[in-house]
């Protein structure tokens, strides 16, 4: 296994746990980057999660048969 694909396990891990942590009333995301939280860094953040998740995804669906 690569660095892309380990960073892109880590990352959609961290959403995943984020995500349940939310459903609790608490924002992961949010509480670790502070004053970027409301602006552009959440949705950076955001953005790489779904990212990784998508390349999670399709690593898993592209894994030749053997």
């Amino acid at each position: 296994m690569g660095w892309l694909n380990k960073t892109a396990l880590v990352l959609a891990n961290i959403g995943a746990i984020n995500w349940g942590l939310t459903a609790m009333g608490w924002n992961a995301v949010e509480n670790l980057i502070g004053s970027w939280a409301t602006s552009v860094g959440s949705n950076i953040v955001y953005a790489l999660v779904a990212v990784s998740g998508i390349w999670g995804l399709v690593q898993l669906f592209n894994k030749k048969k053997r």
